[in-house]
């Protein structure tokens, strides 16, 4: 379980949890979230998520808008806008990301999908033709 100090929230909805979590977590609404302790389960949140040097995260998936990682995921990982990978990330598992930003000495294994937005590729197409 939680201890006080284990989880904090700032007026800037900035939570950091540094203890070993298991279970599920969805957050609907925009928060920073930065996890720096094990964490084993589903992951979904809104706004930046920032995976901290000292995590190891386990999960089927990891989602969020913005992800930054310096820590261990393994696990499959949604970004709907930004995804970096610091120069201390380890990643084993797919990644789906507009954009992606890897720094030397990160380590990815496996594959990654940049996919184009939908409204944008459309008006591509027109313009060629």
């Amino acid at each position: 379980m939680f201890r006080k100090k284990d989880v904090t929230l700032t007026d800037d909805k900035v939570i950091n949890i540094e203890a070993g979590m298991q279970g599920n977590l969805k957050f609907t609404g925009p928060v920073n979230l930065k996890l720096n302790g094990d964490f084993e389960g589903d992951l979904e949140a809104k706004g930046i998520l920032v995976i901290g040097e000292k995590a190891d995260v386990r999960s089927k998936t990891v989602k969020g808008d913005t992800i930054i990682i310096a820590g261990r995921v393994k696990g499959d990982i949604i970004c709907s806008k930004r995804l970096e990978l610091s120069s201390s990330a380890r990643v084993l598992g797919n990644i789906v990301a507009p954009v992606l930003i890897v720094n030397e000495g990160a380590i990815l294994k496996g594959e990654c999908t940049m996919p184009l937005e939908e409204g944008k590729a459309e008006a591509k197409e027109r313009k060629k033709e």
